[in-house]
């Protein structure tokens, strides 16, 4: 039977505090926090993440298809999924979808992802699913939302949990949506999105599954439910029958928010973390109508156990001092990064296309002389000086801080309100596998970076040019 093999999730390590937007507006507080993905983080780089985290102890080279899901991609033109799997080290002759236009994207790459393998075109497929909305100022949604990316990956061996069906209902009710134009999303009424959608389609789709399977509600040991607001998933319970207080897997509102498009697997791998053999979880998602599907865990779930940091993320933090850094990060307020002025030393976008298997997937070279191990690649090696003469291998993605630096002169480029001038941290980082890097760091607190401080790699965005979004490898203290 198809089924999930692998889980991974990401989430941000900065977060807000609720009451710190409430008081920017003078507007009540829901509580807790959310997570804000940082300045250089967007769906495509949680996505590379999550996969990360995924494929921990697997070769990426056995996956067969990627599917990359979320209603905020930042590329309209250019597939998002494609770069994901060259960050990923996937091979070249996978299947890439950008699956968007829905906050169900995520259950629907999944449907795609078990008929895949169904049909037998493809053994592995891996499901990633980001989103980093953006919410109109002083609005409810700017304390509701909150950003992250979830992975799961779908084959027929080695599975952790069976999936045993999977249902779908379409309403295209007004409900939430986004022009290419907008910024923000829009609502027609709450309310009644939520009355005649939300409440309406998820039950509804989530019946059809359970008529399909013969289950009834105590049968489902977790319930994964997406919904736009904590009131609407509590009040979803109750339109399925089950109880909130042992069924229900913690929506994450408090230390997390609604993350969009991920949400529903998120809270599924959330419960594959806790879950025992031969326990029925029910996953279900929202937008445009409901997808719905059932998973049953095997004797593999607790293998699996500990080997993922997934939602232990949530663990690993740092808050946001203001909420004009919040606003910056959303890119609400204008701080003039990412994009660089033209005289700027970046890197042009054709040494970007030519040296794409070293930026994205991390590479780098060994000399097939002196064995040193250097980086980026080059025909010359940088410690005997052979020409011509190595390989190219797949660098460490953990090291330690050999020197730094606090660069104020050309800094990220962003000026913080309140903070001051945030500068660019160059870090010369020796990797475990003896190379030695030259790297910017990212999610670090300035008094805490020190020579030897453990470090791992994380796939950010670098800067902007010709309007070209430059992905690339960062260094960041290691989190957990």
């Amino acid at each position: 039977m198809v089924g999930i093999i692998s889980y991974g999730a990401y989430i941000p390590i900065w977060r807000i505090s609720r009451d710190e937007i409430a008081r920017a507006h003078g507007s009540a507080t829901m509580g807790g926090e959310r997570s804000v993905a940082s300045f250089d983080e967007d769906s495509l780089t949680m996505a590379v993440e999550a996969g990360l985290d995924c494929l921990t102890g697997m070769d990426p080279k056995e996956v067969d298809a990627l599917f990359f899901a979320t209603v905020t991609s930042p590329l309209e033109e250019k597939q998002a999924a494609a770069m994901i799997a060259s960050a990923l080290d996937l091979r070249r002759d996978v299947l890439t979808a950008d699956i968007t236009g829905t906050l169900r994207a995520g259950t629907i790459a999944v449907k795609m992802a078990m008929d895949a393998v169904k049909a037998g075109s493809a053994k592995k497929v891996l499901v990633t699913a980001a989103d980093s909305r953006v919410a109109v100022p002083s609005s409810d949604l700017e304390q509701i939302f909150g950003d992250g990316a979830a992975a799961l990956l779908i084959g027929e061996d080695g599975v952790i949990a069976d999936i045993e069906g999977f249902s779908t209902v379409i309403n295209p009710i007004p409900g939430p949506w986004r022009r290419e134009v907008d910024l923000f999303p829009r609502r027609f009424e709450a309310k009644l999105d939520t009355r005649y959608g939300y409440l309406h389609d998820l039950p509804t789709a989530a019946g059809m599954l359970a008529k399909k399977l013969n289950l009834s509600p105590k049968d489902l040991a977790k319930v994964a439910i997406y919904g736009p607001d904590p009131r609407s998933i509590l009040g979803a319970t109750k339109v399925l029958g089950i109880d909130p207080k042992t069924q229900l897997q913690d929506p994450l509102f408090s230390t997390v928010g609604i993350t969009g498009t991920p949400h529903a697997l998120l809270m599924l791998v959330a419960a594959l973390e806790q879950a025992k053999p031969d326990e029925r979880i029910l996953c279900a998602s929202q937008g445009e109508g409901s997808d719905a599907f059932v998973v049953k865990t095997t004797e593999k779930v607790e293998e699996l156990k500990g080997t993922r940091r997934g939602t232990n993320y949530i663990k690993s933090k740092m808050m946001l001092p203001s909420y004009a850094r919040f606003a910056a990060f959303k890119g609400v307020l204008d701080t003039g990064w990412p994009s660089q002025l033209p005289e700027m030393p970046r890197s042009p976008v054709v040494k970007y296309w030519r040296d794409e298997k070293a930026i994205l997937p991390f590479y780098g070279m060994k000399c097939k002389k002196c064995g040193e191990v250097s980086y980026p690649i080059g025909r010359i090696c940088m410690y005997c000086g052979e020409k011509d003469n190595y390989e190219i291998v797949k660098l460490a993605r953990r090291g330690k801080i050999y020197t730094f630096v606090h660069d104020y002169l050309f800094g990220p480029g962003n000026i913080q309100p309140g903070d001051g001038i945030n500068p660019a941290t160059k870090a010369a980082v020796d990797l475990e596998d003896g190379c030695r890097v030259l790297m910017e760091m990212t999610d670090h607190d300035l008094k805490e970076v020190k020579v030897d401080m453990e470090v791992e790699m994380t796939f950010r965005l670098l800067h902007e040019r010709a309007k070209f979004r430059h992905y690339g490898w960062k260094a960041r203290p290691v989190r957990g």
